[in-house]
């Protein structure tokens, strides 16, 4: 920090400098990543809150009302009915709450889970001192029921389910594990990806994974993924409200007697992002978003398809993967093309993310030059 401070034209071209290096959505070349360009009505209604602090909610009085609506909104959408809940910073933080409600509560240090969760939940275990059990996927990459009824003992804190995997998209079955966690263990269920796809899909026949499945304690859904808010907005609600007091801690200089969330500053402006999109999109609009989503999935499968190379499993939301033999080429071929894709590892398999900055032109020119390079690469191997 110099002595004294720069002039303000000068420390905004070193913002525009950093800026310019970062990617942009709206270029439509990345499709390796979960979060999207969020709606201009999102972006206005963040800068508005950039001051709140829901840490300290008695300061702000209109945020808090509208974490409240938006919080009704989604327990409406996830079938809940009286549920608890607040705005987090992300699904991360989300799932590390859960659990250590779950841990608190049960007075158990055992939390179970498929190789397909999310990373958080092991970084969720250390910070609590938790135990975590791995049980195995089925063949469509879902936490297997069979090895999960072995799995849960006396022990168990919480289940972890996942509606929207980070690598596939698949969804856990949700209901027959809520049956096994009925009245022994928690369930939570991570849907930072899924909670704003599926209930919006059209003419699927998708298994019930929400408040409907009585043995679901609480679900995580991130609002700055496919809810087209700006980042950090997610939404972490519970069926029993009364299982914060087990995380409560005293907060005698703020203007609540006690705080329960993890973060004690909290970033509010998201809140007031994610109520923007969803009051503004209604139901419809994010149907049709995520209608146009799975259409630009298909047709960059059916192209990939056409060229005899499969994807891991027939998309259920708007992610695909092809398991390719050389992962890392492809990619690297892709990028040198302008596409950013990533890779998964469970299988290891090029992984495609359909976000709605991802126009029916972009996902044409990416699936052929996706085709183009695998045939480069030799690309399904050639049978003898």
């Amino acid at each position: 920090m110099d002595a004294r401070g720069a002039p303000p034209h000068k420390v905004l071209a070193e913002l525009q400098k950093a800026h310019n290096d970062d990617l942009r959505f709206r270029d439509g070349t990345i499709l390796g990543s979960m979060c999207t360009e969020p709606l201009p009505v999102a972006r206005r209604a963040h800068s508005m809150f950039l001051e709140a602090n829901l840490g300290n909610p008695g300061y702000y009085k209109g945020t808090w009302r509208l974490e409240r609506e938006t919080l009704r909104i989604l327990a409406d959408l996830l079938h809940g009915k009286n549920l608890g809940g607040f705005t987090v910073s992300g699904a991360t933080e989300g799932n590390i709450t859960a659990l250590w409600m779950a841990r608190n509560t049960t007075r158990r240090k055992e939390i179970v889970a498929a190789k397909t969760a999310h990373f958080s939940v092991r970084k969720a275990a250390d910070l609590l001192g938790m135990r975590i059990v791995e049980v195995p996927h089925d063949d469509e990459y879902r936490l297997d029921v069979d090895a999960l009824r072995k799995a849960v003992t006396k022990d168990t804190a919480a289940v972890v389910a996942v509606a929207g995997t980070t690598e596939l998209g698949q969804v856990d079955p949700i209901g027959a594990i809520g049956e096994l966690c009925l009245d022994r263990a928690f369930l939570h269920v991570d849907a930072a990806f899924g909670g704003f796809v599926l209930p919006f899909l059209h003419g699927g026949d998708l298994p019930r994974w929400d408040f409907r499945v009585a043995g679901v304690s609480s679900l995580v859904l991130d609002a700055h993924k496919m809810g087209m808010a700006t980042i950090p907005a997610s939404h972490l609600l519970v069926r029993e409200a009364r299982h914060f007091e087990r995380i409560a801690v005293e907060s005698p200089y703020l203007t609540t007697v006690y705080q329960t969330s993890l973060l004690g500053t909290r970033n509010s402006a998201g809140v007031a992002a994610a109520y923007a999109a969803m009051r503004s999109l209604g139901r419809e609009g994010y149907r049709k978003i995520v209608a146009r989503c799975m259409k630009n999935t298909s047709a960059i499968v059916e192209r990939a398809r056409e060229a005899g190379i499969e994807p891991v499993i027939e998309p259920v939301v708007n992610i695909a993967a092809f398991p390719l033999r050389d992962v890392e080429a492809a990619q690297r071929a892709l990028e040198k093309k302008g596409w950013r894709v990533s890779t998964s590892r469970n299988p290891p398999a090029l992984r495609v993310v359909v976000m709605p900055h991802i126009t029916a032109e972009g996902a044409a020119a990416f699936a052929d030059d996706l085709v183009s390079l695998c045939r480069k690469l030799g690309e399904p191997p050639r049978k003898a």
